[in-house]
């Protein structure tokens, strides 16, 4: 008898090539045009833009290769989970809608579930995410994604 059951391994491959799309398709128009990217970052209060916006474009191109490829996808789900508190906190400060950051709190989660649980089997190169995953390493990523946010100076 074929058992009905679908093996975790199965669903962190899943979660991770899906996660890894999302990167690389919102990455890569970052890659693509930095100076563009470095002025949307200026514009959002993040100074300097192409610091800013050069971080997030890797940590999002690459990290989403590293996210499809397993190589180090624990560590990508990290930078990208912060990048997505960071995201939130900025888009309360601004008083955006539930819709608009849903999204982030989303992806957050699912960076989350491949921290706790590993990129599964069926990658190339785990990561020890565990060091991230204390409650001090917890705390200071959501003390820090605050402050980001709380700092920024958007352009009104």
């Amino acid at each position: 008898m074929v058992p009905l059951s679908i093996s975790t391994d199965w669903v962190l491959l899943f979660l991770r090539v899906m996660t890894g799309i999302v990167l690389i398709y919102y990455g890569w128009p970052k890659i693509r045009n930095p100076g563009s990217n470095a002025d949307d970052f200026v514009g959002m209060g993040f100074r300097p833009g192409m610091l800013w916006g050069t971080l997030i474009a890797i940590v999002e191109f690459f990290g989403g290769i590293a996210m499809l490829t397993g190589v180090y996808a624990e560590l990508a789900a990290s930078l990208f989970g912060f990048q997505m508190i960071v995201g939130t906190f900025w888009k309360l400060k601004i008083k955006k809608p539930f819709t608009d950051y849903s999204y982030d709190l989303q992806l957050f989660g699912l960076c989350i579930v491949i921290m706790a649980f590993g990129a599964g089997r069926y990658s190339i190169a785990p990561f020890p995410s565990g060091i991230f995953l204390r409650w001090d390493a917890a705390l200071g990523a959501v003390l820090a994604g605050f402050l980001f946010a709380h700092l920024s100076k958007p352009v009104e």
